[in-house]
């Protein structure tokens, strides 16, 4: 005899889309948004199986969650009525209180028994709580995962009271199964409809599920992944060090900034009048980094070279 079939999982894509959201903000905002959607599905027994990633560009935080059920499992409850003394009479009939029991209940009289309990035997039957679907718990939760995360400074943007968000929100995707769900969040309906790139990309993309999206995001200018980012800047920086006699100051948390500074980063070599180097290093290398977001370039023994390399949001790979 064959087990019984695994029931089909599920998916979600969610993406909330925005004005540009400081880059600094972005790596909290996503891990945020991950906690608040496991600790929701949690809460709706949808938690079990399912597995939440989170990512985040300029202009979006997204959410693929998958393994996720088609409803919530059924629950078998006891409910208890009046104690055995108020139940039954002295020859152990029925009273109009155990009858009120069952008729509330919606059960036959001979579906009810006694249940021990610290306080005595008491009237009891079994009621099946039937789980709700996935698509309207989903519904009805996702918003609130959205308004639950927290900014070191917020807005409101309809000038209305609602909702605050770090940036304007501008659209939202809401996909379960392939299928758009009906919600807002920010009084935004949410849809099947993304955004490319501002400048580069199309202002409409409809999308099936995330690996559809991904892929579509990425033809409109848009890696949606922030460690994708960095590994594309990194490799772009390798590349013109192969082909330069120099090497760049090392600043991994620049790397990091820049990776979420742009949706589609492209690495850049620029130069600058070679006069400017009798200044000190320390002053050339903080300005490029804290004011242009600019890698300085050095030459093998360590002297500063009239060049930089920075990171632009382009949906084309520049040659340099």
């Amino acid at each position: 005899m064959k087990p019984p079939a695994k029931p089909r999982a599920i998916e979600l894509l969610f993406e909330i889309g925005c004005e540009e959201i400081p880059a600094g903000m972005l790596p909290k905002a996503e891990e945020d948004l991950r906690l608040n959607l496991e600790k929701l599905l949690a809460a709706e027994s949808l938690a079990k199986d399912a597995t939440v990633e989170t990512f985040s560009a300029p202009r979006r935080l997204s959410a693929w969650v998958r393994g996720l059920p088609m409803k919530q499992a059924d629950v078998e409850l006891e409910v208890t009525g009046p104690p055995k003394s108020v139940a039954y009479d002295a020859v152990g009939a029925p009273t109009r209180a155990a009858l009120s029991f069952a008729d509330k209940q919606r059960v036959q009289l001979n579906s009810l028994y006694l249940m021990q309990t610290a306080k005595g035997e008491y009237l009891a039957t079994k009621q099946v709580k039937l789980g709700r679907t996935t698509e309207q718990i989903l519904t009805a939760v996702l918003p609130r995962a959205v308004h639950d995360l927290t900014w070191p400074r917020s807005m409101t943007w309809t000038g209305l009271e609602g909702p605050r968000f770090i940036r304007p929100i501008r659209w939202v995707v809401a996909v379960l199964d392939g299928k758009p769900l009906n919600l807002q969040v920010a009084g935004i309906a949410a849809g099947n409809v993304t955004r490319g790139h501002r400048f580069l990309g199309s202002a409409a993309i409809h999308v099936r599920h995330f690996l559809d999206y991904e892929k579509k995001l990425q033809a409109n200018g848009v890696i949606i992944r922030p460690a994708r980012r960095l590994e594309k800047i990194s490799r772009e920086v390798q590349t013109f060090l192969k082909r330069s006699n120099y090497r760049i100051h090392e600043d991994p948390d620049l790397r990091r900034l820049v990776a979420y500074l742009n949706e589609y980063p492209t690495v850049i070599q620029g130069d600058f009048d070679p006069a400017f180097l009798s200044l000190p290093d320390e002053i050339l290398i903080t300005v490029m980094r804290d004011h242009q977001k600019y890698f300085a370039v050095e030459k093998k023994n360590g002297e500063l070279a009239p060049q930089f390399l920075a990171v632009i949001n382009s949906g084309k790979d520049a040659k340099g």
